[in-house]
């Protein structure tokens, strides 16, 4: 890009045409303040807190919006701006009861987490210039399941509305009135648990004071006190980025990480279902007697199982695809060369075809200007892929669902075409100049065939498990199996309702939580969870991702591997 040569404080710096004030002097380490300003967000310049001094213009102007230009003079710490960013800091406290003390953001200057307090430091404020209305009484909206609203510490930067419309899409967030009477709300102004709201929490994460509240992780810790892992989620196939904050091997939330492939957009399943209690965890291996599971030791529940295995004849395997490629390549040699078995097999996750063209990533997805959607609901099987695809269509590209029943992406498709009219989709894709393909599993070989011919798209499958991809590359499918004995490397996998296991005359369940499975089963052995393993998956890209642990292992629980190496000798067959 073209350079433009500017001066910030008497720096001459070398900047990109078309970038702000703000932006160039960023790029450069050179501290500008702001208050509604957030680098994920399109810039609004409400708040006036980065205000600087420009020569040759009259007043002082916002650095987050203004453009740059070849021999632009600015400075940024002048007794003018110091003196405009303090009026309107003691504003904003005026406005409503921004009482630190009991905020949960609140701390010292070096492990405040609220923006608007920690700017209040770096400008000297010391009292309120201007007393709130302390009578007043602000509303507290707690009826979403996550997280509160507290419209006292609000500052109306309108960062949440934003981040709702131009990151997630969803387009929940508004405001009221006007003036000191503004408000932020939810659809028609009603309850924001009763709202369209998403729980996506990515108002939550770009608030800049204690306005939102995380219900969980609320007065457990300030920055300074925690523990941040970029990790990678495993509620979904997508593999989003994240950020893992941990404290005392405790999980207290999982937060956006900015620089990942999704750009911090996380769903309800990423950031508050992975920290929701789980079922009591599996501590020690349980072993049935009289109908009853009780402890033993690992040598007795090993032992056991290999006695079962070798007098059943025909032995089948399970494996969840939320376990890392690592550990599903182990299970599958475990069964090929101490088993002798080739019925294993993924618990779900079955994979539409792979080879219909060149794989698709989310940046293809948001620079498409054709999105096909071939019977897939991405809004809510892949949900961060479908806020994706949605808001991609509010930028201009065209979104066609074809599929024969109504979708989630139907309001915010330009058509929806029955299958039987796969053709017409695909012609509109071939005249595309970035068409993009996202197609489902299950779907008969012709649809398939005719999908080959939009030959200058890129394709994105639409399948459920988290690493079925990876499962695939080891030769393990969600295909059926048969055995007189069962092993069910389930993982952290939870059973929901209705989802039961294949009969067996003796069940084996390497598990890390107590579930309808393991209450089952003949053998319950301990596993690890995905916040304590370490391995890779592969995602619906197709790119292959870390899986870090970020917590200690429980006691008792065996890493990844270990049960199936042990079992091997017990049975006299050992792998390696």
């Amino acid at each position: 890009m073209a350079v433009v040569n500017i001066t910030i404080n008497g720096r001459k710096i070398e900047a990109q045409a078309g970038q702000t004030i703000l932006e160039a002097a960023n790029a450069h380490e050179i501290y500008i303040p702001t208050l509604c300003h957030h680098p994920a967000l399109e810039p609004q310049g409400s708040c006036r807190m980065c205000l600087v001094e420009i020569e040759k213009q009259r007043g002082l102007q916002p650095a987050c919006t203004y453009p740059i230009s070849e021999g632009m003079v600015v400075n940024t710490d002048t007794v003018k701006t110091q003196g405009a960013r303090k009026f309107v800091l003691e504003l904003l406290f005026s406005e409503r009861i921004h009482y630190c003390m009991y905020c949960q953001m609140s701390g010292s200057e070096g492990s405040t987490e609220c923006e608007l307090q920690r700017l209040a430091y770096e400008h000297g404020l010391t009292n309120w210039e201007y007393a709130p209305n302390s009578k007043k009484r602000w509303p507290v909206d707690a009826s979403r399941k996550y997280f509160i609203m507290d419209h006292s510490r609000c500052i109306l930067c309108r960062r949440c509305v934003r981040a709702c419309d131009e990151i997630v899409a969803n387009h929940t967030l508004g405001v009221r009135d006007r003036g000191a009477r503004t408000m932020i709300i939810a659809d028609a102004d009603v309850p924001f648990g009763s709202s369209s709201c998403v729980s996506c929490g990515t108002c939550l994460q770009v608030c800049p004071t204690g306005a939102l509240i995380d219900r969980r992780s609320a007065y457990m810790g300030h920055c300074t006190d925690v523990e941040q892992t970029r990790v990678t989620c495993m509620a979904c196939p997508v593999g989003c980025g994240a950020e893992a904050i941990t404290r005392g091997n405790m999980l207290l939330r999982v937060e956006s990480d900015w620089e990942a492939a999704n750009h911090g957009l996380l769903c309800v399943h990423g950031r508050f279902e992975s920290v929701e209690p789980q079922p009591p965890r599996v501590t020690v291996p349980l072993v049935r007697k009289d109908g009853e599971l009780v402890p033993a030791g690992w040598d007795e529940a090993l032992g056991a199982i290999a006695r079962r295995f070798q007098t059943a004849g025909a032995v089948a395997g399970l494996a969840s695809p939320r376990l890392t490629t690592e550990m599903l390549a182990d299970f599958k040699q475990f069964f090929a060369e101490s088993l002798r078995s080739d019925q294993v097999a993924l618990l779900y996750g079955e994979l539409p075809p792979m080879d219909l063209g060149p794989a698709a990533t989310l940046a293809d997805v948001e620079q498409a200007d054709v999105l096909l959607v071939v019977r897939g609901e991405p809004l809510q099987d892949q949900k961060v892929l479908g806020y994706t695809i949605r808001r991609t269509a509010e930028r201009g590209a065209r979104l066609i669902s074809v599929s024969d029943t109504a979708t989630e992406l139907d309001p915010c498709s330009h058509s929806r075409l029955p299958l039987a009219r796969l053709a017409e989709a695909v012609a509109e894709g071939r005249a595309a100049a970035r068409p993009v393909v996202l197609y489902s599993g299950g779907l008969q070989p012709a649809v398939y065939e005719t999908l080959r011919g939009c030959a200058n798209a890129r394709f994105m499958p639409l399948y459920r498990g988290t690493n079925a991809a990876g499962a695939l590359q080891v030769g393990l499918k969600a295909i059926p199996v048969a055995g007189a004995a069962l092993y069910v490397l389930a993982g952290d996998e939870v059973p929901g309702d209705g989802q039961k296991l294949p009969q067996a005359g003796f069940t084996v369940v390497e598990s890390a939580y107590r579930t309808a499975w393991t209450d089952a089963a003949d053998v319950v052995l301990p596993a690890q969870t995905w916040a304590e393993t370490a391995g890779h998956i592969i995602n619906i890209e197709g790119r292959e991702l870390p899986v870090v642990p970020f917590m200690r292992p429980l006691q008792g629980a065996a890493a990844d591997g270990v049960a199936l190496v042990k079992l091997a000798e017990h049975l006299g067959h050992p792998f390696n």
